[in-house]
């Protein structure tokens, strides 16, 4: 693995015992872990999880607490490690398990390696562009309206949980529509994506119209809005995606990566980086990547490029997924791969969280940890 001795760029994300930074990768030693059953006098350790009603995925929470407070918590994700074997695959089986590692988004990991691997054979991403841009923004809505979908259920709002439930599964069909499935398995490939993009503007305005009615439903509620606002407030430099935005830092990979080119974009940020920020920035993203779908302009290419794959070289890619910077960076050894490194924006919005919950009770958890938007299947994937 190619590793510097400079940290330059903004903070990306662990892997290992590598840091990543917007421009360099730095070799680092073993983190040190703090020690989570430290206790004052009169406080108590919490388990909650692993496995547990109101979690989607397998995730422990240790708690000190004295009793409604929360003082402290720390998140072991380790029930949820896997090991995939990858190392001496070819690309193309090595971008079946790549697309699998989080089916909500197969998009961002599969189009984020294909990138990496054609910046290693030095393959211009030039006709898929555009359309790998659909792809990621229909990903997007789909996954910041999932987080809403949290924020809703566990403000024990079942009417627009439901409505929004339903509005997934609409843009789930989209997405099924246009690339022949709903997790977009099977649509990406070396500087190609499998979609027919015929009505698909048409469908997407559908998707605007209706969320405009429960999202204003839902700033009209008092209620739902006391729950949001100064909750799980953190403001911190090395944070990512809509987490960063909502604390008013303008980053974003679609401004600053050159691994997708986005001809404009408005970004969207906050100031008071609580539950409420972080919501109302998902919200915003809603419209702006409806936006942007109707505004990208698609060629169809009558014939396919083939490629040679039989070639070495080592790349990255960077992209703004739906929960902030995903990068991968491959090395390639006569078409097969010899090595991998995938940093997931979840590892940062792990480390947000704890920062986030100190300070607040027990009955704000579940929305501070939705509005994050983690997915632990990313964070702990190990490559072999």
């Amino acid at each position: 693995m190619q590793s510097f001795n400079k940290k330059t760029g903004r903070y990306i994300g662990r892997y290992k015992n590598y840091d990543v930074y917007s421009n360099e990768i730095v070799r680092i030693s073993e983190e040190n872990k703090e020690d989570i059953n430290k206790k004052l006098p009169g406080e108590i350790t919490f388990n909650y999880g692993p496995s547990a009603g109101g979690l989607e995925e397998s995730v422990n929470f240790n708690i000190i607490t004295p009793g409604e407070r929360i003082n402290s918590v720390r998140v072991d994700s380790s029930f949820k490690r896997r090991n995939i074997k990858i190392l001496n695959d070819s690309v193309d089986s090595a971008l079946l398990k790549v697309e699998r590692i989080n089916g909500y988004h197969s998009a961002s990991n599969s189009i984020c390696f294909l990138l990496a691997v054609e910046n290693a054979l030095n393959i211009e991403n030039g006709e898929s562009n555009n359309k790998r841009i659909i792809e990621i923004e229909l990903e997007r809505i789909r996954s910041n309206l999932h987080v809403i979908k949290c924020l809703a259920e566990s403000a024990g709002f079942s009417i627009p949980e439901k409505q929004l439930s339903y509005l997934i599964e609409d843009v789930s069909r989209i997405i099924s529509t246009v690339f022949k499935h709903r997790y977009f398995f099977g649509a990406n490939y070396i500087n190609d994506v499998n979609g027919n993009f015929n009505n698909l503007n048409e469908s997407i305005l559908k998707i605007k119209n209706e969320f405009m009615v429960i999202y204003q439903d839902l700033l009209t509620s008092k209620i739902f809005m006391d729950r949001l606002q100064e909750n799980g407030t953190v403001r911190d430099m090395n944070s990512t995606g809509p987490a960063a935005r909502a604390s008013g830092y303008n980053y974003d990979a679609r401004l600053d990566s050159s691994s997708l080119y986005y001809e404009s974009y408005k970004i969207f940020t906050g100031s008071s980086g609580d539950v409420f920020s972080r919501f109302m920035v998902r919200s915003d993203e809603v419209f702006s990547s409806i936006e942007l779908i109707e505004n990208t302009e698609i060629k169809e290419n009558e014939s396919k490029n083939k490629y040679d794959l039989n070639k070495s070289g080592t790349g990255y890619a960077r992209i703004e997924s739906p929960q902030g910077d995903l990068f991968y960076h491959v090395d390639i050894k006569d078409g097969r791969i010899n090595d991998i490194l995938m940093v997931s924006p979840s590892y940062l919005n792990i480390k947000l969280f704890e920062k986030a919950m100190p300070g607040n009770i027990f009955t704000d958890f579940f929305f501070v940890w939705e509005s994050f938007g983690i997915w632990i299947s990313e964070k702990e994937v190990n490559f072999i």
